[in-house]
This record gives structure tokens, C-alpha cells and sequence, in this order.
């Protein structure tokens, strides 16, 4: 029993800049914060291969994420661990309009979690529906209105 969550759109900056915004979890609680409670990068050094993070999602428990792939500025993969184990790549690539983002979040549920796995893939879908736009949001306020324009 697993999930897989795609999304596919396109954002008005450069693919370096979405790259390295999108790229760096602790952004997420920029584009993302009614569901993303904390981020906390526990590793030394610039984000890349290697780099962890301890982070907390809504109704979840903290987890570790661990960067296992990392080519800026086209792709990156990462792996959490928990109850909700989740596999996650994105890819960024040069778009007319800017750049665009194609992203995989494969769910896992183990133990108990798989009881509650059909309601949780739900408001994970219903809330993936948002996400470009809050992505977008946050790209204008990061790198400014005539940097990332959508």
C-alpha cells in the first residue's frame, strides 16, 4: 500500500532559482506553512548529498530527511524515515515562461499508519492541489516580483 503524488508546473524565475529555493527544505516552511511545522538543517555545509534535516509536518511526528541525490541545478531526491516513510524526487528544467517543476512524492505507510493511510492520502492529494500556487507565492517574495514574475 503506497500513494504517489505528482505535480507538474511551471514557475516564473530561472531554474537555478527554483532549484535552489526548492532544493533547500527549509524553505518549505515559506511555501508551506500551515502544513510544514519545522525545519531544522542538522548537517554542516551546503545542501547537497548527505544533508539532513529534522522536520515536522501537521499531525505527523518529527522525522529525518536525508538529501541521496543531489545535480544542481536540474534534480534532487531525498528519503524520510517514520511511521510514513516518503520518497520524494523533483526535477527543474528550463521553461519558455521561466522554469518548470516536476515533482514524485511516493507515501509509504508501516505499522500503525497504514490504518489511517486512506484519510491521509486524501489530504495529502487535496493539499497537493495548492501547491503551485503557494510555490509561486513564495518564489515572487524570495527572489522579488521582477526576478519571479508567474
Amino acid at each position: 500500500m503506497t500513494a504517489v503524488i505528482r505535480n507538474e508546473f511551471v514557475v516564473g524565475c530561472t531554474p537555478e532559482q527554483a532549484f535552489d529555493f526548492l532544493s533547500d527544505l527549509r524553505n518549505e516552511l515559506k511555501w508551506n506553512p500551515g502544513e510544514c511545522e519545522s525545519v531544522e538543517k542538522i548537517t554542516d555545509g551546503p545542501v547537497g548529498v548527505g544533508t539532513r534535516y529534522r522536520a515536522r509536518w501537521k499531525g505527523g511526528p518529527e522525522s529525518e530527511v536525508v538529501w541521496v541525490a543531489f545535480e544542481r541545478p536540474h534534480s534532487w531526491q531525498a528519503h524520510g524515515d517514520g511511521a510514513l516513510e516518503s520518497r520524494f524526487s523533483c526535477r527543474v528544467e528550463p521553461h519558455a515562461e521561466g522554469a518548470k517543476v516536476v515533482s514524485e512524492l511516493e507515501l509509504i505507510p508501516h505499522g500503525f499508519v497504514k490504518l489511517l493511510f486512506p484519510l491521509i492520502k486524501r489530504g495529502f492529494i487535496k493539499e497537493n492541489k495548492a501547491t503551485p500556487d503557494k510555490i509561486r507565492r513564495a518564489l515572487r517574495e524570495h527572489w522579488g516580483d521582477e526576478q519571479a514574475a508567474a
